[in-house]
């Protein structure tokens, strides 16, 4: 399935269609923006505050080599975007992102998260592949096994990034009108 470019402000999210990007070469193609209320850039986008998300956007282009996203049956394997040195790992929006759904997540007995929406580089230009609805964690993880902050060395200097793990849950479709509810 394929939707075009002018029709994504009514569309519904479909596991595994493609969202066509615009024809203009910049941001304002990017088609993620356009069907949930986020920015048109990073890997980690939401709505409302880092630290209390509305909702959360997990975009991956599954080609960085030093931070490799990847997708095994139903789980994802998804890296947080402090990428190189300089920072610390909290300082960043997006690992602020992470970190509160985890809290989020445990601290409600695995009851109430966000709505969190997985999405990876389509193959031409800005299109987008919508990989589905994501759950924090995955079976047989303990608490202390799908968050962690990892150590990576570049330019000769160390820091940390967030490895998460998240379920992909079986909704074939999240729905406008459901999209317009969380927008509200």
């Amino acid at each position: 399935m394929q939707v075009e470019f002018d029709a994504l402000e009514d569309a519904d999210l479909v596991k595994d269609a493609v969202y066509k990007g615009g024809y203009k070469n910049d941001l304002s193609s990017e088609p993620i923006s356009k069907l949930l209320p986020v920015g048109n850039q990073s890997g980690i986008r939401f709505s409302g505050k880092a630290e209390n998300p509305r909702l959360v956007v997990l975009y991956t282009t599954f080609s960085d080599k030093d931070w490799p996203d990847t997708i095994v049956d139903d789980m994802i394997v998804y890296y947080g975007d402090n990428k190189s040195p300089g920072k610390e790992v909290h300082e960043l929006p997006g690992n602020r992102v992470l970190r509160a759904v985890f809290d989020r997540f445990y601290l409600s007995d695995k009851k109430d998260f966000p709505p969190i929406f997985l999405f990876s580089k389509g193959e031409l230009g800005f299109d987008r592949v919508y990989r589905g609805l994501l759950r924090p964690g995955y079976k047989d993880l303990a608490e202390t096994e799908d968050l962690i902050a990892v150590w990576k060395t570049k330019n000769n200097r160390r820091f940390q990034n967030y490895k998460a793990f998240f379920t992909i849950l079986s909704d074939e479709v999240f729905e406008r009108s459901r999209i317009n509810k969380l927008i509200q």
